[in-house]
């Protein structure tokens, strides 16, 4: 069992303007963060290794032609490349497997 209060949540920066993140947990290529974007945060054009979802818990971020708010769900698989940008200042949750794969130099992350 992981139990993480929100008090004992520590965001760390991610290397792009304006987006920290907070790792739950992560084993063998799956893991869970909760992320903050800045408004005007722009994290770029990529895709996953394998499903990714997001749970939008406050502010509003677009994925592509999508604008998800406080409340909304998104799953995307691989091979759906997007981007995504804060309209407001946004907090939102991430299960996943796999990777991120950056699609301008090709690099995977976890």
């Amino acid at each position: 069992m992981i139990k993480m209060s929100q008090s004992a949540r520590h965001f760390v920066e991610t290397g792009f303007p304006g987006i920290r993140a907070c790792a739950v947990w992560a084993e063998n290529g799956e893991g869970a963060d909760f992320f903050e974007f800045k408004a005007g945060a722009r994290f770029p054009l990529h895709d996953h290794e394998g499903p990714e979802q997001l749970l939008v818990l406050s502010g509003r971020i677009r994925s592509d032609d999508l604008v998800l708010t406080a409340g909304d769900y998104l799953m995307m698989g691989p091979g759906e490349v997007h981007e995504v940008e804060a309209l407001e200042d946004s907090v939102f949750f991430s299960p996943h497997k796999g990777g991120v794969v950056l699609i301008a130099d090709r690099k995977s992350f976890t």
